[in-house]
């Protein structure tokens, strides 16, 4: 009940600041209460703002209610391209208000100067990467179970670089906003490999697939057609719900999402079946296979192995024989792998580190001791 006996008690303001001074317009939320004036300068704009402080500072007195002028904040809006130099000052009480060099904070959207929404699509990832950055460890070092960690994920990190999306979304292949989405798919991309442990080479489609996570476009669009429903189940004399019908930046995109036919079905693509190689599988026991070892073979002989510690910590290494001496690699896997996965990247690497060779060997030969990762 509070709040909505604070906001029938200060709705009297606004009809009173809009009349005593004209081309001023009210807006609110709760107890954040903003004035928006339209003039042909800055000194122009900043007089008529000073001009609603005063009889809103005047209400206040006359209602028993008191304004904190040091939170005032002031922002300056323009459609030219070229930055615009503002030096004049919104008068507060006895303060002087300067308008906003950087882009200003209002009810969570970072409103910059010509309302690009740049600063509020980079703030918010910022913030959803630092929520994956602390999020990462439950899934490798506490094993949190994979459903569990898409439920935190999609509420923790997800919410957050989406927050606000209806303002600028406009629809795929839509310049001004194609590189934001591939932003937005790059941190899904990281969400699914810290809930599935897989691969940073792993398919795009299996990841997605095994994580249950939607891509960024399909999300961003089903966000913006759900907006614009709720818009328009709005009562008809809210002013809200007209918007998707008008014919603005934020209308035209809500207007196209309710028009939308969804004919398209998302697909997963996987890779094509590798070609397959002219291989021999030669297995030997131990004994022997030792013995093998020590035979000079033709092309590049490698020798790997994978495993897991007792502390769930997961690696590999890869072994060669240059002339005399005995090159390797050692890669740490984290905490969230098995023994098989750690034999199964460690052959990976060695087909890799082959094809990448400066002449390619024409035999290569892998000692492993895992029949199953072969």
């Amino acid at each position: 009940m509070a709040p909505i006996l604070f906001v029938t008690y200060l709705s009297g303001i606004f009809d009173t600041v809009e009349k005593a001074a004209p081309g001023i317009s009210g807006l609110s939320f709760v107890d954040d209460t903003g004035w928006w004036a339209k003039g042909r300068n800055d000194g122009e704009v900043a007089e008529k703002l000073s001009e609603a402080a005063a009889v809103a500072i005047e209400w206040g007195r006359s209602n028993g209610a008191a304004f904190d002028q040091g939170k005032t904040e002031a922002a300056m809006f323009w459609r030219k391209k070229k930055s615009m130099e503002v030096k004049a000052k919104v008068r507060v009480g006895d303060n002087e208000v300067p308008f906003n060099k950087e882009a200003t904070r209002w009810l969570g959207i970072w409103l910059d100067s010509q309302l690009t929404l740049g600063t509020h699509h980079n703030t918010r990832l910022r913030d959803g990467m630092r929520a994956m950055t602390h999020l990462w460890w439950l899934t490798g070092q506490m094993g949190l179970a994979p459903a569990n960690c898409r439920k935190i994920m999609v509420a923790c990190v997800q919410s957050a670089p989406m927050f606000g999306l209806e303002l600028w979304w406009k629809g795929g292949n839509i310049r001004g906003t194609t590189g934001w989405v591939n932003e937005l798919q790059l941190l899904i991309n990281h969400q699914a490999r810290a809930m599935t442990g897989c691969f940073w080479t792993t398919n795009l489609g299996a990841l997605s697939m095994e994580s249950g996570l939607r891509p960024a476009t399909n999300q961003l669009e089903n966000r913006q057609c759900h907006f614009a429903l709720r818009l328009l189940s709005l009562p008809q004399e809210e002013m809200a719900r007209n918007i998707v019908s008008t014919d603005t930046t934020i209308g035209k995109p809500l207007s196209a999402a309710l028009k939308y036919s969804w004919t398209e079905t998302e697909r997963t693509v996987l890779l094509e079946e590798p070609e397959s190689f002219d291989t021999k599988l030669i297995q030997k026991e131990r004994e022997e296979a030792k013995r093998e070892t020590k035979r000079e073979r033709p092309g590049f002989v490698m020798f790997t192995d994978g495993s897991r510690l007792k502390n769930e910590a997961a690696g590999y290494t890869v072994a060669w024989k240059t002339g005399q001496t005995w090159e390797g690699i050692k890669t740490h896997m984290g905490f969230n792998q098995e023994a098989f996965d750690a034999e199964c990247a460690a052959l990976a690497c060695v087909l890799e580190m082959a094809a990448r060779r400066d002449l390619v060997p024409d035999h290569i030969t892998i000692f492993t001791d895992v029949q199953v990762a072969i």
